[in-house]
């Protein structure tokens, strides 16, 4: 039924149209019964009023019409006479029977002129009845108690008559009692009088214009029960009985008023109650609801009929317009259809010259256009897919020769698209390929499965990595994701990547989201492969040549610094103290020269930094660099990068400022390195600062610590920041403002940090100063678990340890004197170096001997037998690796300290051979000085026995090589074993055990027997 109302415009109408009619009908009809209802309830309500209240006039007047009667028969002299006479005599003297004769003769004269005179009594005080109109009672008592309403003249209008149910005629009654006096005054009876209520009843009936309905009646309280006393239904109600009502309830408690309510017999009426307070009676008049209303609700038909008669005229008449408009549109309905339906051709016909046949000649114009729109979108069409299949053969046939290969992946892991060059590329014929049901049949590795699986998490970003391709070459993937956009969704996590210096968009980046809330449809994975080959051989070869330039740099800069150091050390102890003159040009001679050499030490010391840079990014792109990583606490690297710049802060008069939040969960990381960073990043801002402070703030962020460096310089434009990040590129005008620094120090801490898996970037504005910060993981538990299992031992400090602290027991004062006469073989192939060696040894009074090579150092050091050794390690001929191996492997060579002073930096190899100390150039000539001496004025290490006490080093077999190359004899227990047994069974010179043995090693300690020992605790953390 609904579907056909919603498909037929004329049912549609002419259902609005009756709604419509129905609900204004209605809506009249029912204001028009309230309305008038609200109208016939204030007119009933204003007739029962006049009625309660003529009622109630014509009732008090009736008591107190029965009152003065009473007072009038105590007044009247004959029967006070005869009364006095009947109190005063004997009842059986004839003066007695006459008076009393007189009495009843009164009283019948009375009880047929007032008919509601039930009966008259006359009593003594004492109430005896000495005459009666009912003679049964004479000599009888009277009771004058609730049931009797006494009084006086004086109170006649002040005392409340009592009316109480008779018992001789069982209906309501009334009985007044006055006092009778004698001339004197005295009482010497009463006068009772029994009323009938029929008058108080037929005032109560008489209906004043109530209508059919409508009654009156008087109620009374009597033993706590309201009783119908008078009208109403008291005929055939029971007066004992005890009747309720909303008005009846409310007029009893003394209150006055009218309302809707159901009445004594449970009929909803409308009534007017009140309380006659001096009667001690509720008066209720009452009328029926429904004749009361009566006039309202025929008033409400009338208009439903009439209104409901009139809708249906006028919906005859919207019908048959409704219909005229409908037909025209039903023609231009079926015109639309059969165009949907491809008739192009049909006409919508014009019937009227209204609006709808406008519509109808606008419809055939539409059709008329659209006829001619779809022949050209044909032929559009056709042109269309000319172009199409003219452009995918163009795209084809690039794609097919391109020099890279690409491939195509879909969600079901199945290439779908590739070209010939990935074939060639692989080692794949290209029926492989197109027959593979899986892409990892074809690629066996798990870097593609590892980018392609990155694309599908994060389909908004670009994946590279690097893989195996057959004949040892390399290959580079570049791949991104194939997908559409969800309608109506919005993407707001947008990664700006800009070599490092934007931070991420939210904190989040690094979680695989579900690609629903990412507003995208998955469709595949297209992967670009290049053969990187040559480009690694030149990036390879670009390193060794960077690596190579550097070292061959750092020789000849060792000459130039040593030479100036000890140029400026021999004028500033010898030539310069000599000059005594007042000469200006001599002295401001000398005042340029120690400038002069001043410059050349700091350009060579800046130059020296630079080199070192240099081949720390030499390294760290080779993938060279060694890293010590372990669980560290990223506030002690904090505290360790200001400690190395707090000079730099006095400098420039700076405020040093630390924000390190409570309570940082540890990193896994390589604490030098990072110390590097963070030094780098403070002295830079130190640097661009002038004035103010230098805030490094640290704060826990998700799964990362994140780490900020802010000052208050000159900060850096939007421009130039993805440049700070880049090799050798610095902000500012290199011809105007030449910026200090080297330019590496930002690319080899983003270096260091992605390293870490962290990100580093700034953040900054021009005026504003700048902010650097960088990001590291936390340490994962199981990270923190596994490093607790696997102590990380840093074996070069250890064996540094045992061989200047523990072991190497220096000699007395008297052989620490210089020019001892040690003798000392330099071994470098560069004249220079081994000049600059020797001048500076032989200040310090030692005995020189020089070899430029490995074959001619090992038969001087068999010539001469030199008490220390400096070597180098780039030589022609034998390096200076292998001349170390030979004299640690001879036992009569063994023993000799040897320094390693190069260029190359591979200290854990030199360590390995037994080499004693490793110095690399530019010499530090003040440290080589120092291990020389502190080598040749102790004792050897041969011979001594170490104790290592521990089983969970997952290096201990290494430590041991270490320990025996540097000519000691390494000894191992278990923890489990007996310390104390073992130790004075094998007399060891030192222990090296766990930090968790601490308590029995300080028990070792206290024994006399092993005072000679020296004990290293090594922490496992």
């Amino acid at each position: 039924m609904f579907n056909l109302i919603k498909k037929r415009l004329l049912l549609q109408l002419v259902g609005y149209f009756s709604i419509l009619s129905i609900v204004t009908v209605l809506l009249v009809a029912v204001s028009a019964n309230v309305r008038s209802r609200e109208a016939l309830r204030r007119s009933a309500i204003d007739r029962l009023d006049v009625a309660t209240s003529l009622k109630e006039s014509q009732v008090n007047q009736w008591v107190d019409n029965q009152r003065r009667d009473v007072i009038l028969m105590t007044q009247l002299p004959d029967l006070l006479i005869n009364s006095e006479i009947a109190f005063t005599k004997d009842r059986e003297s004839p003066e007695y029977k006459t008076a009393t004769e007189s009495i009843r003769k009164f009283m019948a004269d009375i009880s047929l002129v007032k008919s509601n005179i039930r009966q008259i009594s006359i009593l003594t005080n004492n109430g005896i009845t000495i005459v009666s109109t009912d003679k049964q009672k004479e000599g009888k008592y009277q009771p004058l108690g609730n049931t009797t309403t006494y009084f006086t003249r004086d109170q006649s209008r002040v005392i409340v008559p009592n009316f109480y149910i008779s018992p001789i005629s069982g209906k309501a009654a009334m009985t007044f009692a006055a006092p009778l006096s004698n001339k004197a005054g005295d009482r010497i009876g009463v006068v009772a009088v029994d009323l009938d209520l029929q008058g108080v009843d037929d005032i109560i009936r008489k209906n004043t214009g109530l209508g059919n309905s409508g009654e009156t009646y008087v109620v009374g309280r009597l033993a706590s029960k309201n009783i119908l006393l008078s009208g109403g239904g008291a005929e055939s109600q029971e007066l004992s009985k005890d009747i309720k009502s909303e008005g009846i309830t409310a007029a009893a408690l003394g209150k006055d008023g009218e309302g809707l309510y159901r009445n004594y017999k449970n009929v909803p009426v409308l009534g007017s109650f009140i309380w006659i307070d001096n009667l001690n009676l509720a008066l209720l008049a009452e009328i029926s609801q429904s004749e009361a209303f009566e006039p309202a609700d025929r008033l409400a038909r009338d208009i439903l009929l009439i209104g409901l008669s009139s809708a249906g005229i006028l919906l005859t008449a919207v019908y048959l317009i409704a219909r005229r408009i409908s037909q025209p549109i039903l023609a231009i309905a079926d015109a639309a259809n059969q165009v949907s339906g491809g008739n192009l051709n049909s006409q919508a016909p014009v019937l009227t010259e209204d609006e709808i046949g406008i519509l109808a000649i606008a419809f055939n114009q539409m059709t008329s256009q659209l006829k001619a729109s779809g022949e050209q979108l044909a032929d559009y069409s056709r042109t269309l897919e000319q172009k199409v299949e003219q452009r995918t053969s163009e795209i084809k046939a690039i794609i097919d020769n391109m020099v890279d290969g690409l491939v195509v992946v879909d969600g079901e892991d199945q290439i779908t698209q590739f070209n010939p060059a990935i074939a060639g590329m692989i080692g794949v014929s290209s029926k492989a390929i197109a027959s593979s049901e899986n892409y990892k049949e074809i690629f066996k590795g798990e870097e593609i499965a590892n980018i392609i699986a990155s694309t599908r998490e994060n389909p908004r970003q670009v994946f590279s990595a690097e893989f195996a391709l057959p004949d040892r070459r390399t290959g580079k993937a570049v791949a991104t994701s194939i997908f559409r956009e969800v309608e109506g969704s919005a993407w707001f996590g947008d990664v700006v990547r800009s070599g490092g210096v934007n931070a991420p968009a939210n904190d989040e980046e690094t979680e695989a989201p579900e690609l629903s809330t990412l507003g995208v449809n998955y469709l595949g994975t297209v992967i670009l492969i290049r053969d990187i080959t040559a480009e690694k051989e030149v990036d390879r070869m670009k390193t060794d040549f960077i690596s190579t330039v550097s070292h061959e740099l750092r020789t000849p800069l060792t000459s130039v610094l040593g030479f100036a150091k000890l140029i400026q050390k021999k004028l500033d102890e010898s030539i310069f103290p000599l000059i005594q003159t007042d000469d200006k040009k001599v002295k401001r001679s000398v005042r340029q020269v120690t400038e002069n050499i001043e410059i050349i030490v700091s350009e060579g010391t800046r130059l020296t930094k630079l080199i070192n840079e240099v081949l720390d990014v030499a390294k760290i792109e080779a993938g060279k660099m060694q890293w010590n990583m372990d669980i560290i606490s990223i506030t002690e690297v904090i505290d360790r990068a200001f400690s190395a710049t707090s000079a730099l802060f006095e400098q420039k008069n700076l405020m040093p400022v630390r924000e390190i939040a409570e309570n940082l969960a540890n990193i896994n990381g390589d604490k030098d390195r990072l110390i590097q960073v963070v030094i780098n990043l403070i002295s830079n801002a130190v640097k661009f600062t002038e004035k103010g402070s230098v805030t490094c703030r640290v704060v826990q962020d998700n799964q990362s610590i994140i780490v900020s460096v802010v000052d208050q310089g000159v900060g850096i434009s939007e421009s130039d920041q993805p440049k700070v990040f880049e090799k050798f590129k610095q902000v500012g005008d290199t011809l105007t403002d030449k910026p200090q620094g080297t330019g590496l120090g930002l690319p080899i801490s983003r270096e260091i940090i992605e390293h870490h898996g962290g990100k580093i970037w700034v953040e900054s504005e021009l005026g504003k100063g700048s902010t650097f910060s960088f990001s590291i993981p936390i340490a994962q538990k199981t990270e923190v678990e596994n490093k607790a299992q696997i102590p990380s031992i840093n074996f070069d400090i250890l064996i540094e340890q045992l061989k200047k602290r523990v072991m190497l027991e220096p000699q007395p004062e008297e052989h620490l004197t210089e020019g001892t006469g040690k003798k000392i073989l330099v071994i470098d192939d560069d004249p220079s170096i081994r000049s600059l060696l020797r001048q500076e040894l032989e200040a310090k009074g030692y005995v020189i001997y020089e070899a430029e090579n490995g074959q001619e150092a090992i038969t001087k050091v068999r010539e001469v037998r030199p008490d220390l050794i400096t070597l180098d390690i780039i030589m022609q001929g034998i390096t200076g690796y292998d001349v170390a191996s030979i004299l640690k492997s001879d036992p009569v060579t063994i023993n000799i300290p040897i320094i390693i002073v190069s260029v190359i930096d591979d200290k854990n190899r030199g360590l390995r051979l037994g080499i004693d100390s490793y110095v690399t150039k530019p010499v530090d000539m003040a440290i080589l000085l120092r291990e020389v001496d502190l080598l040749l004025t102790s004792k050897t290490s041969t011979g001594k026995r170490i104790l290592v006490v521990d089983d969970n080093f997952v290096s201990i077999s290494l430590l041991v090589e270490m320990l025996q190359n540097q000519g000691f004899i390494p000894l191992t227990i278990s923890p489990n074993d007996d310390l104390r047994a073992n130790v004075l069974a094998l007399q060891p010179d030192i222990i090296i055990a766990s930090t968790k043995l601490a308590q029995q090693v300080q028990s070792l300690r206290t024994e006399q027997s092993m005072e000679h020992i020296r004990f290293l605790l090594i922490s496992e953390g």
